[in-house]
């Protein structure tokens, strides 16, 4: 019989959720020093990061290719990685929440809005 730790935590419900949020506004993601990550705080000891990494795999030809993956890392208040969700693990995999993590963090929307109004009033 297997107990609950041998079992995978499935990621896909809050990838889901994480979407969700951030396309509604409550989530504020941040900018890193890599600027190929962003970081969102939840609570006061829990921080996701979602980010972009490098792995090799397998082409159709038998060739290893290095390849950019995005993953998102459950991390401590000590900025450990406690869990690890690599893109391929998500149905759908992580891009569309990179995507809009990306977005938030560089205040693309406003920064927009804000290029709008100056044309206008050109």
């Amino acid at each position: 019989m297997s107990k609950p730790q041998d079992i995978e935590p499935d990621p896909n419900p809050l990838a889901a959720e994480l979407i969700e949020k951030t396309k509604a506004g409550k989530l504020k993601w941040e900018p890193t020093v890599d600027r190929r990550a962003f970081i969102v705080s939840l609570g006061g000891d829990t921080t996701l990061k979602l980010h972009l990494d490098t792995e090799e795999q397998v082409d159709p030809y038998g060739q290893l290719e290095t390849v950019t993956v995005t993953c998102l890392s459950l991390l401590d208040a000590k900025g450990n990685i406690l869990w690890d969700i690599r893109n391929h693990k998500v149905k759908g995999g992580l891009m569309p929440l990179y995507k809009l993590a990306q977005r938030v963090a560089n205040k693309v929307d406003e920064r927009l809005a804000n290029i709008m109004d100056s044309l206008r009033n050109l």
